[in-house]
């Protein structure tokens, strides 16, 4: 994937919880070495986001199976490497620019659960200096 190309996921609310997971993910990866990944259904699709940090550096791979079993081998649609501010930090930029656009009210009815906001605030206050 080259800079400035964008890739869609239109994904469904169940059965994961997955911009909470993404902002567990993105806190994690800030703090500690390992490897977490970020489910986003797609019905039937699914799409793995798999970020890895070892050292200083931070490893994000997209993959995609055709369903829910994961019986076939997965797609790698990209990958990309680099500090956290380059891979990580433009998540928690669109995650703000969903707080910043909607209501606390408006994200959980459009996302059928609630809105990861506490846990947003949370990691904004631990990337104060970052951003």
């Amino acid at each position: 994937m080259n800079a400035g190309e964008e890739i869609e996921i239109i994904a469904s609310y169940t059965p994961h919880n997955s911009f909470l997971d993404l902002v567990n993910a993105l806190y994690s990866v800030f703090l500690y070495e390992g490897e977490w990944r970020v489910v986003w259904n797609e019905e039937p699709m699914e799409s793995e986001f798999l970020f890895r940090r070892n050292g200083s550096v931070v490893y994000l791979e997209l993959l995609r199976f055709p369903d829910h079993r994961r019986v076939l081998q997965a797609i790698s649609s990209f990958k990309l490497q680099g500090s956290y501010e380059e891979v990580a930090l433009p998540f928690w930029r669109a995650l703000r620019n969903l707080q910043g656009r909607f209501s606390c009210a408006e994200l959980n009815i459009r996302w059928h659960r609630d809105f990861p906001w506490k846990e947003i605030e949370e990691l904004t206050s631990m990337l104060k200096p970052a951003s």
